[in-house]
Formats: structure tokens, sequence, C-alpha cells
């Protein structure tokens, strides 16, 4: 096959990235779209020794996994949600086999314990947290969300996975741009004011953090959106600027000015107090986070007297969660803010029995264990990269009782499980997943890894 060749193809699997593939000639095709069962006309752009990537021009034959009812206007160009179109129990059959073959091809795992998806009621609305890119001219302002793998940003009258208050937020920020001559950022050129909105929403609806994402260090004038937050009774409750003059994808620096209101909102779990600032990270989905930590303590079982290491902590909801059963908890982070977070967040919910640790898991696991007693069992949450080899390798060595994994990439799950069990000390008990981002090829999962 060559570049820009055009080839017929049906889609057999899907990544969680949100790419479908099939395969020629026992080579896998990567596209940028489609569904499992799909029949697509699709044009190579790009080739590799070990498999293509593709770009598909037209769906010859819908998969039955379809649905034919469109639910949104932009579904079929927002990098978003990538399988709005499947029915929802469809999605998550879909998610549990992809878990299923990342073990098993990643991981060598054979027929691991996976429980059926743990999905929502109603999936939709869910999101607290919302991310727009601001776009256009002064006389034609664009804000949206990004059609899929560009830059290229497609405004919308309504985002069925957000909360509707973000329609009318969105109005009143192109009218306070408008009406104070905010130019919006210009990303070819680097020039402009407004580069993206961010919105936080309490799960009460309460409050909300509006945060305007500048070009400069410039201080708003903010006083027109202070009105229409008063005469609209918006629940608005915090107004941040952060300044980020970087050329990068990354939306939020670490340098905000408070313009009106709190620095945070607040959040509960369950009887636990979260102050959530701009950079800190909190679950977007309330109502499936819940359900998978009520899973990941279940799962760890804590008595009275067990010591609990919580790696990539975070704020500490985990680690304070922890707390509340066990003898002692360290929580590790590599994030300065979160780490401040977390502290203030024991404070506020006068949690004694908690040390939160700043710097890098790999080398703070070595200096903790020499300067504290071994752990009885370890919670791990890392990023979508996954562990690194020398913090289970440290794991190991100390081999707590039990390893609850909580994980946001099935594909780096599976390799690290492969470490884990490889080392012939621990067994898979099973695997429950949680769909947190409902209509995505996103999934989380949590895994009981039991000492042999």
């Amino acid at each position: 096959m060559n570049i820009n060749q055009i080839i017929k193809l049906k889609i057999t699997d899907m990544t969680d990235e949100g790419s479908a593939v099939g395969k020629i000639d026992n080579i896998a095709i990567f596209c940028d779209k489609g569904v499992v069962k799909d029949v697509v006309l699709a044009q190579i752009i790009k080739v590799k020794k070990n498999y293509f990537v593709a770009n598909v021009k037209e769906i010859l034959e819908k998969s039955d996994l379809r649905s034919e009812k469109k639910v949104c206007e932009i579904q079929d160009f927002c990098g978003g949600c990538q399988i709005l179109d499947i029915s929802y129990n469809n999605q998550l059959k879909i998610k549990k086999d992809m878990v299923f073959q990342k073990l098993a091809r990643i991981g060598n795992i054979d027929n691991p314990k996976i429980h059926d998806v743990v999905g929502m009621d109603s999936p939709f609305r869910y999101r607290n947290k919302v991310q727009l890119p601001v776009g256009g001219t002064i006389g034609d302002v664009k804000i949206g969300f990004y059609r899929q793998k560009t830059h290229d940003i497609i405004p919308f009258k309504d985002c069925i996975i957000q909360d509707e208050i973000n329609n009318e937020i969105i109005k009143m920020i192109k009218n306070y741009m408008s009406f104070a001559k905010i130019i919006p950022y210009n990303e070819k050129d680097s020039t402009g004011v407004l580069r993206h909105i961010v919105t936080k929403i309490s799960n009460d609806k309460s409050q909300i953090m509006l945060i305007l994402v500048t070009n400069t260090d410039k201080k708003l004038d903010i006083s027109y959106l202070v009105e229409e937050i008063k005469k609209n009774n918006l629940n608005i409750t915090s107004i941040i600027q952060n300044i980020n003059k970087k050329n990068t994808n990354v939306i939020l620096s670490s340098d905000n000015i408070l313009l009106y209101g709190n620095d945070y909102i607040t959040e509960y779990i369950d009887d636990l107090k979260f102050k959530i600032y701009p950079n800190s990270f909190f679950q977007v989905n309330y109502t499936q986070m819940e359900k998978m930590y009520n899973k990941a303590l279940d799962y760890a079982s804590i008595d009275k007297d067990d010591v609990v290491y919580d790696l990539y902590c975070g704020i500490g909801t985990i680690s304070l969660l922890l707390a509340k059963r066990a003898k002692y908890v360290y929580g590790i982070e590599v994030v300065q803010q979160s780490i401040t977070s977390a502290k203030e967040n024991a404070r506020e919910n006068n949690i004694e029995n908690v040390e939160f640790i700043c710097g890098k898991v790999e080398n703070e696991i070595k200096a903790l264990i020499k300067k504290a007693k071994s752990p009885d069992i370890i919670v791990l949450d890392p990023a979508r990269k996954g562990c690194e080899v020398t913090v289970l390798d440290t794991i190991l060595s100390v081999s707590p009782k039990k390893i609850v994994y909580i994980s946001c990439n099935p594909s780096t799950l599976a390799r690290d499980l492969k470490i884990l069990l490889d080392s012939g000390k621990y067994i898979l008990e099973e695997i429950s997943p949680f769909d947190l981002f409902c209509h995505s090829t996103h999934i989380e999962n949590v895994v009981l890894l039991s000492k042999i």
C-alpha cells in the first residue's frame, strides 16, 4: 500500500485513544474514525514498517452497533465523543472487550476476571469541567471544541455531556469580549488576548469557577461580567485569570490572578470537604467517581492497624478516604500545588493520620520506606503513562499484602500488571471497569492484586 491509496476496510477494533482499526494481510490500519463492524473507504496518509494510518472518506456499510438517531449537532466532527452514535449498552460492551484485549495482548494475562463496566443510568450532562478554545475575530468570536485531530474550532449550541449553564456562560463571554474589545487568540501567530475559557462546577451546582486564560499578564477588567452575573443570578462564585503566554497545547499555566470571589470551589466526597483550585485535578464525572472510589476502598478492605501508601495522590481525595479507615496514610505526588491542596484538605477535615510528600514517586517511595513503616496496602492512581519500572520494582521489594491499581489507560495498565504478575508474588483477583467518560473510548479500571 502507498500514500494516498484508497482502500476498502472492515473495522474490527478500536483503540482507547479513539482510533478505528482494521487489517489487510494481517497489517493493522489505524483510521481517524469508524466503529466496529463499519465497512469504510479510507485513504492511506502514513506508511510505517508495521502499520498504516488512514483517513476515512466514506462509510460504505454502517455497523449494526450504530444508532440512526443523531443526538448532537457536531458529533461527526468533534473529537470528544468518538462513539456517541453507538447505543450506550454497546459502548459498555466495547469498552469491556477493549480492556480484555489489552490485558491479553500486552500483559499476556489469560482469562482475567473482568466485571461488566459500571455505567451511568443517564450518560448525559455528567461533566463538571469544560475547556473551550477561543478564536475567530473580534467581530466573529468562535468558542467551541476542536474538530477531531485538528485545532479548527467548531462552535456549538449545546453539548449534551456538559452542564447547560455553560451555554449561558459562552453567550456572556462573547458579549463581554465585544463590549470590552477583547481580541480572540490567534494560534497561528500567537496574537490576541483570550485563548481559552474553563469552567468548574460543583456537584450541587451552587458554585461555578470561571477561568479566563489569557495571552497577556495585563489584568482584565471584568466589571461587565460581574454585572451580568448578578443580573442573571448565575452561581459564578469565582473568576480567575490564568496567564499563559507560551506557544503550547497545555491550557493552564500555574500563574493565576483572582478577579472575583474565592480562588476555589468546594466539593464533598462522603463527609469530606475538598477545596478545588484552578489547577487542581478532580474527576470530571462526580457520580462515577464516587462509585469508583468506593470500589477501591472495598478492594483495599483496610484494617485499623494498616499503613497505606497512596502513590500519585493528587489533592488527597483517595488518601483522606483511606485515612478514615487506616492507622496511617502516606501520599506522594510530584505536583507541588496538589500537595499544598492535599495538606489543606487534611487540615479542613481534621485528619491527622496522613502525611503528604512532594516529589517523583520513583524517588520518594524509596526514601519513605527507609524512614517509615513498610506499607500493608499500596494504592496506585498514576497518569495515563502508568508507573515507572522503578516504582513497580520498589513495590515488589516491600511486597504489601494488597495492591489496588486505579488506571485510566488499559494499555499501560496491562504493561504494569505484567511486571507485577511476572514476579510471581501476586495474583490478579479481579478488575472493575468504570465509565467516567461516556461516549468516548476512555475507560477507568480498578484492579485488585493480592500477595501469594
